[in-house]
């Protein structure tokens, strides 16, 4: 597994601070994905922000407290003991 540098521009993968295989940079250059996800840029540079820190993440049923070891453009990594969470941001998703 490799760590994903956030600011990295001129990489082919998406921004954030991610664990990835070193077969990911060639599946994105090989499949040139063009798919469009909603994002909101200040809540993803908060994350970005609070990245090592504990956090709790409040959704419409349930909430989760744990420390924040990965930000990617379309989800989060949120670590639990030794369970690792990848939750996606949907709109009703909070943070503390």
């Amino acid at each position: 597994m490799q760590n994903y540098p956030y600011g990295s521009q001129d990489n082919v993968l998406p921004p954030g601070h991610y664990a990835y295989t070193s077969n990911f940079p060639q599946t994105m250059k090989t499949l040139s994905p063009t798919y469009t996800i909603p994002t909101e840029p200040v809540f993803f540079d908060h994350l970005m922000m609070n990245l090592g820190k504990t956090i709790t993440i409040v959704t419409m049923k349930e909430s989760l407290k744990g420390k924040l070891t990965g930000v990617a453009i379309d989800h989060l990594q949120l670590s639990i003991g030794d369970l690792k969470y990848h939750i996606r941001y949907p709109p009703d998703y909070l943070f503390h």
